[in-house]
C-alpha cells in the first residue's frame, strides 16, 4: 500500500519538465507581432523606394527621347517660301502659344525619311508629334489623318515660346507683326510641358533652317 501511494505522487526534482504560463505565451506572441509588423513595414518601404526609383528612371527615359526627338526634327526646318493665300510668298511656319506647324525632316529612325509637314500640339492629355509627307502644297490641314508620335503623356498643360534672334525676346507667337526681312526662324523654341510626374524641366531646341532652302547657310569649299 505504501508503495502504491508514493507512486501516485508526482515526481520532482532535475528532470520536471515545466509548460509555459498563459501571461507567457501571451507576451511572446505579441513580441511576434511587433516583429512581424516591424518587418512588414520595412519591407513595405523598401518596396516603395524601389517604385520609386523605377518611375523616375522611367521619367528620365522619356525625358530624353522626347528632348532627342524634338531636337531631330527642329534642328532643320525648310524657310522655302510658297505662296499664301493672298498670293505672297511665305515660309511654312505656323506657331501659337500651344501648337507649333512647320515642314522639317522626319529622322530616318522612326520608319520614314525625307521632308515632311509637321505639328506639335497637345491632344486630349498627350503632346503629339503629326506629320505627313510633304507634296509641294503651301498650306496642310488634314492633321487628324496623319501619322503621329507621342512625345509625353499625362499632360495637363502646353506652352511654346519663341526666342526672337535678334532682340533675344521670347514671343508666345510667330512670326512677330514687326518681324525684320533678315529674320526667317526664331532661333530657339521652348516647349514646356505641365502635369508630367516627376516634373519634367522646360525644353529648349535651337531651331535652324534647312540647308536645300535657306541661301543664308554658308557651305564649305575647297581652293581658293
Amino acid at each position: 500500500m505504501t508503495a502504491c501511494r508514493f507512486a501516485d505522487r508526482p515526481l520532482l526534482g532535475a528532470g520536471t519538465i515545466r509548460g509555459f504560463t498563459l501571461v507567457e505565451v501571451l507576451i511572446a506572441l505579441t513580441l511576434l507581432s511587433l516583429l512581424m509588423l516591424g518587418l512588414t513595414g520595412a519591407m513595405r518601404a523598401m518596396s516603395q523606394t524601389s517604385e520609386g526609383i523605377e518611375r523616375r528612371i522611367d521619367a528620365t527615359d522619356r525625358l530624353r527621347v522626347a528632348s532627342a526627338l524634338l531636337n531631330s526634327v527642329l534642328s532643320e526646318a525648310s524657310v522655302r517660301r510658297l505662296p499664301d493665300g493672298a498670293n505672297r510668298q511665305a515660309i511654312f511656319f505656323e506657331a501659337t502659344p500651344n501648337s507649333l506647324a512647320w515642314i522639317g525632316v522626319m529622322p530616318a529612325r522612326y520608319g520614314v525619311g525625307g521632308r515632311h509637314y509637321m505639328r506639335l500640339a497637345l491632344e486630349g492629355s498627350q503632346v503629339v508629334l503629326r506629320y505627313a509627307p510633304w507634296t509641294g502644297a503651301p498650306v496642310y490641314s488634314e492633321w487628324a489623318s496623319a501619322s503621329a508620335q507621342v512625345v509625353a503623356e499625362t499632360v495637363s498643360g502646353f506652352d511654346l515660346r519663341y526666342l526672337e534672334p535678334e532682340s533675344l525676346q521670347w514671343l508666345a507667337a510667330w512670326p512677330p507683326p514687326d518681324l525684320r526681312p533678315n529674320v526667317v526662324l526664331p532661333s530657339a523654341i521652348e516647349a514646356t510641358i505641365h502635369g508630367v510626374n516627376p516634373p519634367w524641366p522646360s525644353l529648349v531646341v535651337s531651331v535652324r533652317g534647312l540647308a536645300a532652302t535657306d541661301p543664308s547657310i554658308v557651305r564649305g569649299a575647297w581652293g581658293p
